[in-house]
């Protein structure tokens, strides 16, 4: 039988430099956009990334694109 994938979800993460420890080390916060389809372009999903990320008042040092399914019989 054939393996295939089936409830599949596609989300992005921004990471944000919020500011620096005591020892000089950058800190973050971690933001976390859901539910996009999972044949979006890679281009609109960062996109969408970059525009939201602009709402927050710091910078975006990494965006990352999560894709999940389950895999069954």
């Amino acid at each position: 039988m054939a393996i295939r994938k089936v409830n599949e979800r596609r989300s992005a993460s921004a990471r944000f430099i919020t500011g620096l420890d005591g020892e000089g080390n950058e800190t973050y916060i971690t933001r976390t956009l859901a539910n996009f389809k999972p044949d979006a372009a890679l281009e609109d999903v960062f996109n969408v990334v970059v525009q939201i990320g602009s709402l927050f008042p710091y910078d975006i040092k990494t965006a990352n694109l999560i894709d999940r399914c389950e895999i069954t019989e």
